[in-house]
């Protein structure tokens, strides 16, 4: 999931919350509590596009809401709402979002807890929403981000999940999605729907912890042929944070078995560091497709994130990102500014 989608909604396997009151004089009642952010992104990107022409300055937006309700105090409804006009090179931000300015209902699901179990379901459930295992603690606010194949987040539909963890630090989570399975002529788990399901499994200790993503979609649906196809995917990573010095490091693994194409595989390495009133942020990816060296990339980026007041954060970056074709590499300057509320 998009990074601005994660900020909206709370995190499904782990989200189990008690809301805070609203004033009662609005229209809201006591267990539900709303909250958004926007997103200005400025910036230009050298060389950018497949035929380098994308080069000029300009600026995109991303707008969204995330209504929360509780009926018990322990469990959650989440209605995540998000709009936007991402476009060229900067399409591929972590907060990019498209719409065109239509509000639209992305995430819709009900949480609650059953004994140790966080029980989460509901008609639009992302494939990377009910996730109990930490792969990576990189911020993941700029470009680049880990684990591109096992929790890609890109199947969106009806589907149930199940997240256990226990004061030991262990977790494990599993989630079933259904891509088509609002169709009345497809169905849920139908032989040509498309359906996946991810299991986790991690550990989240003091300062460190880790864990691996096991996701599999059957393909066999009317979706096959426009991107949604059919694979296997394996995944883990690490994260560290010393106590010596205001730093955390993750180092991520990722690899697919795609029913049509080739093997891929994806190594990710990201450092947050407190620096003065912000965070100093850096990752390095590297993606190797099999047979051949024309469609592996490499990319870099540095970024740095301040808070100018309780609501806004701007972060200034760079970001560097091979052409796998023939043109010259994708090098980019950028500008974001987050208004929370």
């Amino acid at each position: 999931m998009k990074l601005f989608q994660r900020l909206l909604v709370a995190p499904a396997a782990l989200g189990l919350m008690v809301p805070v009151a609203a004033n009662a004089d609005t229209a809201f009642t006591s267990s539900t509590t709303l909250s958004g952010g926007a997103f200005f992104t400025v910036g230009s990107v050298a060389d950018g596009g497949a035929n380098d022409l994308e080069e000029e300055l300009y600026m995109q937006y991303a707008y969204g809401l995330n209504i929360n309700t509780s009926f018990t105090g322990q469990d959650m409804l989440t209605t995540g709402m998000w709009t936007g006009n991402a476009s060229g090179p900067l399409s591929k931000m972590d907060s990019a979002e498209t719409g065109g300015g239509a509000l639209k209902i992305g995430s819709l699901y009900y949480a609650f807890p059953v004994g140790d179990l966080a029980v989460t379901a509901g008609p639009l459930l992302d494939q990377d929403d009910v996730v109990a295992a930490t792969t990576s603690a990189y911020s993941d606010a700029f470009r680049l981000g880990s684990m591109p194949y096992s929790l890609a987040g890109s199947e969106t539909g009806p589907g149930i999940g199940v997240a256990y963890s226990n004061d030991n630090g262990v977790v494990a989570s599993v989630s079933f999605v259904s891509e088509t399975g609002a169709s009345s002529t497809v169905g849920i788990a139908a032989d040509d729907g498309d359906d996946v399901t991810t299991f986790t499994l991690g550990y989240n200790g003091n300062g460190f912890g880790g864990g691996l993503v096991l996701a599999t979609n059957d393909g066999d649906g009317p979706n096959a042929g426009d991107g949604t196809l059919g694979y296997d995917s394996l995944g883990g990573g690490i994260y560290y944070t010393p106590e010596s010095i205001p730093a955390t490091i993750s180092v991520a693994y990722d690899t697919i078995d795609p029913e049509t194409g080739s093997d891929a595989s994806d190594l990710f390495i990201g450092i947050d560091y407190t620096v003065g009133p912000g965070t100093l942020s850096a990752a390095y990816n590297s993606t190797d497709v099999d047979g051949g060296s024309s469609a592996d990339s490499t990319g870099f980026e540095v970024s740095y994130t301040y808070a100018l007041n309780d609501s806004m954060k701007i972060t200034p970056g760079f970001f560097t990102v091979e052409d796998t074709g023939t043109g010259d590499d994708d090098t980019g300057v950028v500008v974001e500014t987050v208004f929370s509320f």
